[in-house]
Order: C-alpha cells, then structure tokens, then sequence
C-alpha cells in the first residue's frame, strides 16, 4: 500500500526545481552578456595571406576593447589567394570601425593566445557597412625577426672584414706618404747645407770687396767682370730653383694623397657609408627587441611580475574599469586631476574639420603638469576627455580626440614615458568636475604613489 506524498515535500522539491531553473536562467544570462551574445553586432571581412594560429572563435578587439569574436575562415582555392575572415562586431563600436580601419593578427605577448586587432580608422572616412571587406596587415612572426637577426649579423661581420683592409690600405698610404716626405726632407737637407754654404762664402768674398774698395785697392769695373764670383751667383740661383720645385713637387703629391682619401669611392667614404648601414641595421633589430620585450609584459605568464613593478598598459583599461578605480584599488597611489576648459584649450581646424591645441592651451596644459614632472618617475598620467556633444557617438570621439591631443603635446614637449601616459574617452559624464557642472574640455588625472 503506497503511501501519499505529503503536501509539505512536494512544495520543498517545487521550491528547489524553481530555483535551479532561476539559477540557470541567471548564469546563462551572465555568460551570454559577457560574450556579448544579446547584444546588436554586425559583419564585416578581411583577408590574410597568413593567418598565424587565428581560428574560428578568437576573440576581436577595437581599440583594445573586446568588440566580438571570429566566426568563420574561409580557406583559399588558389597560393595566390587569401584567407577570408568573417567576424561579428558589437554595434556598439561600429563608429569606431570606417573604411579605412585595418585589421591585424595579434597575440598576447609571446606565448600568449592569437586575437584579431582593428585600429579605428579617420574622421573623414565613413563607417564600414554591413558586410564590407576592410584592410588586413600580415602578421609579423618570430622566424621573421630571427631571420633579420641573422642577417643583420652577416653584415656586420662582412663590415668588420672590409673595415680591416681599407684601414690597412689607410695605413699603408700614410706610410708611403711619411717615406716621400722623409725622402724629400734629407734632399731638400743636402740643398739647404750647399746654399748656407754658398751663403757663407759670398758672405766672406763681399765683406773682402768692401774692404779692398774702402783700402782703394782694385776698381769698381775689375769686381764687376769678376768670373768667380759671377759662377758662384748663377749656381745659388740654380740651387734655389731647385729647391722650390722638389718642394711644389712633395705639396702636390700630399694634396692628391688627401683628395684620394675623401673622394666618393675612397676608403675614408667607404668605411662611412659601411657603418651608417651597420647602425641603421642594429637600430631596425633593436625596434624588434623592444616589440618583444612589450609583448612580455602582456603575457600571461609575466603579467604579475610586472603589475607588482607598478606596470600598467593604460590602453588596456576600459572606461567601465577606469570609473571603478582600477588604478588605485590596491590604496597605492592617489588622484590629483587639474581640470581644463575645451574654450582655453581648443579652436577649429580647417584642414581636418575638427579641433587643434591653441597656444593659450599649450601653455595652460604646460602650467598644469608642471607641478608634477618631478614625480615621474613612479606616476601615471591619465588625460580624461569630456565632451557635452548630442549624440553619444560623437562625444566618444570627440572626448577620445581632445584626450589623444593633449596627451601627444605633453609626450613631445616633456619628454614623458608614453608607456606611463594613457587616454580615457569618458564622454559627457563628469563626477568630481568643478561644481559637479558637465565638464566640455579634459582633465589631467595624475596618479601619485601614496606617501
């Protein structure tokens, strides 16, 4: 005989069906909107020659920010043709996305996971439209840098070679133009010994003339038509000449010695030419180990090891992140921000139809950070945009634009560590602004270590 439930137990086991089901319909919800998967997205295409471990799911990212996912590769029929990515975008960042944006392969760090990069495009061209096909730059690979490493080092070995035998060939000339000069110093010696010779004795036969004519003795006709000395004149005019010609003789031979030396394919230009090329090289490979070495502080691995350094990749930080104080939730650092006014700071630009920096605004923005350039070295610069525009779109790129500007002067003029010195697009909300009013300009948010 079966006995009947009780009404108690069948409501408990109704209450708990109920909230698993709630449960469930809760987190898939919070899945869903973290991937983005309620939102309004649109498609758009690009092509690669190589895809570089892209696959179907990668994640997309607009200006860093995590815009949609990768849902189809389509495999080319030919060598010659490309691979045809299909990606979904959230329409939230479809003003960000123009004809002129350009899609790249990326990775996070050296051994991080492969992710699909579009960098936003200009003001002057207009958004992509539904399905178009946008710009892709192929990526660069590690076997690429080692090969240019490689032959980066070939070359300055052939350098090295080719310095030794022009500076042996520098030595040699040298060395034949110190024999002709020394040979030219012991001739010109013999010559300078047989005229003070000479010299002396015109010296003696002259003081006995002038003596023989203040005694009276002989005439001024009998020391004119005096052979001996007449011989001895016309032979230190002879020697004279010659020295003067052995002379011009060494001059020109040391003149053309020089001229050789600095001509366009002497070995002083060759050995310029040789190492402008060898310093441009190591200049392109050390660019490729600082690209390395900003990969490492992405990585998964080396993250923690640089964030305990007090390392921050500032375009990484969303507005949503930034507004809940992501830069100061480890009580480390504090705030100051210098507010600025878009009417002191900004004027009309005919030629790109947008804004520039006025030169009352360079010098408020200098007067502003001013106060802190001394402190840098373990300081954030955070530059806030703000923007009252009439469409939430147009404030994003105008709050972005005036942020970007002011950022780019203070990095050329203070020589500030662009790593160190970020943008925030925050738009028309500003809390904390001057008498909580909508803030129309930027403000300087400098994050200073806590004494």
């Amino acid at each position: 005989m079966s006995v009947p439930a009780r009404p108690e137990r069948l409501v408990g086991v109704g209450v708990f069906v109920i909230g698993a089901l709630l449960l469930f319909a809760v987190g898939l919800f919070m899945i869903g909107d973290r991937q983005n998967a309620f939102s309004r997205k649109f498609t758009v295409y690009t092509e690669f020659a190589r895809i570089t471990g892209l696959q179907p799911g990668s994640i997309v990212r607009v200006s860093g920010a995590k815009a949609g996912s990768v849902k189809e590769i389509e495999v080319p029929s030919g060598p010659q043709k490309k691979f045809r990515v299909r990606m979904e975008i959230s329409e939230s960042l479809h003003p960000l996305v123009r004809t002129d944006s350009v899609a790249a392969i990326q990775t996070e760090g050296l051994v991080g996971g492969t992710f699909l990069s579009i960098g936003t495009g200009s003001d002057t061209s207009p958004k992509a439209p539904e399905n178009s096909t946008i710009a892709g730059r192929e990526p660069f690979e590690i076997a690429d840098l080692l090969q240019q490493m490689r032959d980066t080092i070939d070359k300055v070995n052939a350098t090295i070679d080719l310095l030794q035998d022009d500076v042996q060939h520098v030595v040699q000339a040298v060395g034949e133009t110190v024999d002709t000069a020394n040979q030219l110093i012991d001739a010109v010696g013999d010559d300078v010994k047989t005229m003070a010779s000479a010299g002396a004795r015109i010296s003696g036969d002259a003081a006995r003339i002038a003596d023989s004519i203040r005694s009276g003795k002989g005439t001024v006709g009998k020391l004119v038509t005096d052979d001996e000395l007449y011989h001895r004149a016309t032979g230190i005019v002879k020697d004279v000449e010659q020295i003067a010609e052995n002379t011009r003789r060494v001059v020109a031979q040391a003149r053309q010695a020089l001229d050789s030396l600095q001509s366009k394919d002497g070995p002083v230009q060759g050995v310029t030419s040789n190492i402008k090329q060898t310093l441009d090289d190591a200049r392109a490979a050390m660019a490729g180990f600082e690209e390395n070495m900003d990969a490492l502080k992405h990585n998964f691995f080396f993250r923690g090891f640089f964030n305990r350094r007090g390392y921050f990749n500032l375009t990484e930080v969303s507005p949503a992140e930034y507004r809940q104080g992501k830069l100061t939730r480890d009580d480390k650092r504090r705030v100051v921000r210098v507010w600025l006014s878009s009417s002191v700071l900004f004027e009309p630009d005919p030629d790109t139809h947008g804004e520039r920096l006025t030169d009352d605004g360079k010098a408020r923005l200098g007067s502003a950070i001013a106060p802190f350039l001394d402190r840098f070295n373990n300081a954030l610069l955070m530059v806030e945009g703000y923007s009252q525009a009439p469409t939430r779109d147009e404030q994003y790129i105008r709050s972005r634009a005036r942020a970007a500007l002011s950022r780019e002067y203070l990095i050329n003029t203070f020589h500030l560590d662009p790593q160190a010195a970020g943008i925030m697009p925050l738009g028309s909300a500003s809390a904390g602004s001057p008498g909580d009013m909508p803030w129309d300009g930027v403000a300087l948010a400098v994050f200073l270590e806590r004494d």
